[in-house]
């Protein structure tokens, strides 16, 4: 008997973690790379812990090198290892990204500034961009594309050459969400109006753009893009509301499935997807099926193929609550549903008709026939009727009983809280560029309990703070925030605000 639920799959191995990943790389043959929040480094083998170090803050970003592995920390520590440490490079205003671009490493500063090292870590180049949002590379490293916090976009060749440039209007309050490259070097970028375009543009949409020739097309999204994978001929998205969709070279666009929350995370496996959202990771077919659902214990923030059949699900654990750790799985391995097992009503085969279930032609015949008075039916009459004003001074008790019924029945029942994050809002900066706002959720409540914890999330994902209320400095550009809340029953709900700074 089939309750409601998915199948699912069994756990292959877990990796208890200490604190939560910020940043993860896969290293290939099984073995994999993941950053903290707390600056540790950790390389696994399957789930076999291989090498640690520790740097001075989280771990931003983890490449591959050559042979070498290389992790950087928000505050600027770069350090490149092969078997054990070979070169370090400071950055004094800290890190935002670092991608490899062939034989070169390329880091995107704090402060704007791009800096260009060798594969022995010497600066070989240096170019100011302004603010980044976004950084990704070509397959080929002949290309890179850079999504600035005022919506601007820019690609670059190898010789970093800005091939094409594209910029929001003046006016419009836009950024860009998601952007990767496809085989072919065409850039795909998800742009986000807001709500305030000023033209006939979608508001959310995916652009298709050629590194010489520049826009090729557009498509429209029914959200943000909270997620994307570039495939052979098209791409995989998935957003804000849920939608993960499929977009494919002159056709039209298919939506696979709407699910309850966000898509943070699309890796292709075989012909099908494994996706992450909310906490749970699950396989959709290529026609939209969901073939198995796994319950992470943190909020999945990345998924990595570490082999031809096994991946890493790696989480987030919600605000107050212990580092998530990670999850082992081979998507192939054979499904379980959630049924209620059989044994408890156990039927044996019988080859007579004795008791077949049927009726006999004789148990038809009475049923079918009208029903007759009797003696007894007559004898009954007159006992209701004496009973009867007995029955009616108990109406009122059972009804009494059947309202508190009710009324437990209502308690039980958790309504989820309700998420406040303040309304979007347009701040003038100071002097130096930047202005200070003040992110509140206090005026979230749960409307029949208690809001039991806070978390508040840059676009990055990154956990800026566990309160109701936060302070942060922003530079110039358009900076979305999301806010979960959870109440003293489980239940979480999210809302999100969008801070800009002009």
């Amino acid at each position: 008997m089939k309750v409601d639920g998915l199948p699912t799959i069994e756990v292959f191995a877990q990796i208890e973690m200490l604190e939560d990943v910020m940043s993860s790389c896969i290293l290939g043959n099984s073995r994999f790379a993941v950053g903290s929040i707390e600056g540790k480094l950790q390389i696994f083998d399957v789930d076999t812990l291989l090498q640690d170090a520790k740097f001075d803050s989280a771990i931003i970003s983890i490449i591959t090198f050559g042979e070498n592995i290389i992790a950087a920390s928000t505050t600027g520590q770069i350090q490149s290892f092969h078997d054990s440490p070979s070169w370090q490079y400071e950055v004094p205003s800290g890190i935002e990204h670092m991608i490899p671009l062939g034989d070169i490493i390329c880091i995107s500063e704090t402060s704007g500034l791009f800096v260009f090292l060798n594969l022995d870590g010497e600066e070989v180049n240096k170019q100011s961009h302004g603010d980044v949002n976004r950084l990704t590379q070509s397959d080929d490293g002949n290309f890179f594309a850079i999504a600035k916090t005022d919506g601007t976009l820019l690609i670059l060749n190898k010789s970093r050459e800005i091939r094409h440039e594209s910029f929001a209007d003046i006016e419009d309050v836009e950024t860009i969400s998601q952007i990767c490259f496809r085989a072919d070097n065409i850039l795909l970028a998800c742009r986000d109006s807001l709500g305030m375009t000023l033209d006939e543009r979608p508001e959310n949409r995916l652009e298709c753009w050629h590194p010489e020739r520049g826009l090729l097309h557009t498509s429209e999204l029914p959200a943000m893009a909270t997620s994307i994978l570039a495939t052979e001929n098209g791409a995989i998205v998935g957003c804000q509301n849920g939608a993960l969709l499929r977009f494919t070279i002159g056709k039209d666009v298919e939506e696979l499935l709407i699910l309850d929350d966000p898509v943070s995370s699309i890796i292709q496996w075989d012909e099908d997807l494994i996706i992450g959202t909310w906490f749970n990771a699950m396989r959709i077919s290529s026609s939209g099926e969901i073939i198995w659902s796994y319950e992470h214990e943190g909020l999945v923030s990345g998924i990595l193929p570490i082999s031809s059949d096994l991946i890493s699900v790696i989480g987030r654990s919600p605000a107050g609550q212990s580092p998530a750790s990670i999850v082992l799985l081979e998507p192939d391995s054979e499904t379980i549903n959630p049924e209620v097992e059989l044994s408890d009503y156990e039927f044996s085969k019988n080859d007579s008709n004795e008791f077949d279930g049927g009726l006999t032609d004789d148990e038809i015949a009475r049923a079918e026939a009208p029903p007759g008075a009797s003696i007894e039916s007559e004898s009954l009459m007159d006992a209701l009727d004496e009973e009867l004003e007995v029955i009616e001074q108990e109406k009122a008790i059972s009804e009494a009983d059947l309202l508190e019924d009710l009324s437990a029945s209502a308690k039980a029942i958790n309504l989820p809280p309700i998420a406040d994050a303040g309304e979007d809002k347009t701040i003038s900066a100071e002097d130096n560029n930047t202005a200070t706002i003040l992110l509140d959720g206090s005026r979230s409540y749960d409307p029949d309990g208690k809001i039991q914890s806070y978390s508040w999330q840059d676009s990055k994902g990154n956990v800026i703070s566990d309160s109701a209320q936060v302070r942060v400095r922003l530079p110039l550009g358009t900076h979305p925030f999301e806010l979960t809340v959870v109440d003293d029953k489980g239940a979480a709900t999210k809302a999100m605000v969008t801070v800009r700074i002009q």
